[in-house]
């Protein structure tokens, strides 16, 4: 009788762990949370007999900003590179979210071992983030970065959705949205929080750039059925999401990958904070805040902000819009 070898991980040293964390963040299909991350250099730095019970919260991310930072010197030859992306839905949000998926792992992870003593290590707690690491090719354009997993047809749908994406963000809803959005609580929350008001009037405005499934199954290059099959893999890359309502919208891969793209091709107004494409958070709702070009006289989008961003401009900066001087606190509108 054969008696199966138990595996002992390989001790990470020096670039191995570099590698391990970029095979870690492929196998995640490019894109990876900072504290799955963390979670894997703890691990792999335990394997090597490295780990450090006395490292503040910090020190690890300042670690795995190393380790990612040496990651790109090696990938920027081949034309590729790890940036790094905040979800604009805000931290709270995205700390709900990693509770449910990363807890268990976090519980069941023994960091430590190999003999290391422990008695002088801290309790480990994962910071609140928003923050995501995600794989993307420099070199390509979005037409040829579709294309290594696409075929011609395929590559279209994705253009034509993503334009339905544009076209539907764009309408202003007058109505109320709904509660069990997690941005229309977050920012129900900071306005709660920087009015001093419990019963503050919640906007009845809201936007959304997501679309029903109905809608995008009308599109004509390809059946109902290579659609539904499509929509399922642009979910697994992280290129699409899909709410529990049932709708569609752009993930954070597609924006990493696609953002000047996006940007330009469809004149979308960048976060009035860090100046990054926003199209889930908050949007001044008074109609003098859409600036007309004097050139084209065409109307830009009105201001915008990421749900992070937005809570530090009211709380910060000003209650107003800094375009057009409204009272954001009144009159916002919830971008789904």
């Amino acid at each position: 009788m054969e008696e199966n070898e138990e595996q002992v991980s390989t001790p990470a040293t020096g670039d191995a762990t570099a590698k391990y964390l970029l095979q870690y963040i492929l196998s995640a299909r490019g894109i990876c949370h900072e504290n799955a991350l963390i979670l894997a250099l703890m691990r792999l730095e335990t394997d090597a007999s490295r780990f450090n019970g006395k490292w503040s919260t910090q020190q690890w991310i300042d670690k795995l900003n190393g380790c990612i930072n040496a990651i790109n010197v090696k990938l920027n030859l081949l034309g590729y590179k790890i940036i790094r992306i905040n979800h604009g839905i805000g931290r709270n949000a995205v700390a709900l979210r990693n509770k449910q998926n990363l807890g268990p792992f976090e519980e069941n992870t023994e960091i430590g071992g190999h003999g290391n003593s422990f008695t002088d290590s801290q309790p480990m707690i994962l910071p609140e983030s928003n923050r995501f690491f995600v794989y993307i090719n420099l070199a390509s354009t979005e037409e040829t970065k579709l294309a290594t997993r696409f075929n011609q047809n395929e590559i279209e749908f994705i253009k034509w959705a993503i334009e339905q994406f544009m076209i539907n963000g764009e309408a202003v809803i007058e109505d109320m949205a709904s509660d069990t959005s997690v941005i229309v609580r977050e920012i129900n929350r900071i306005l709660v929080a920087a009015t001093d008001d419990s019963n503050f009037t919640k906007w009845r405005k809201f936007s959304t750039f997501t679309v029903g499934s109905t809608a995008l199954l009308q599109f004509e290059g390809l059946t109902a059925t290579e659609i539904e099959d499509l929509l399922l893999r642009l979910c697994e890359y992280k290129w699409f999401y899909r709410t529990k309502e049932g709708k569609f919208g752009i993930d954070l891969r597609c924006i990493a990958e696609l953002e000047e793209y996006l940007t330009s091709m469809y004149n979308l107004n960048t976060c009035q904070n860090c100046h990054k494409l926003a199209i889930q958070g908050v949007r001044c709702g008074n109609e003098s805040c859409r600036k007309e070009d004097e050139e084209t006289g065409e109307s830009s989008p009105p201001q915008i902000w990421h749900v992070d961003c937005f809570k530090h401009y009211i709380t910060h900066v000003s209650k107003n819009c800094d375009r057009c001087g409204s009272l954001l606190i009144t009159e916002g509108v919830y971008v789904l």
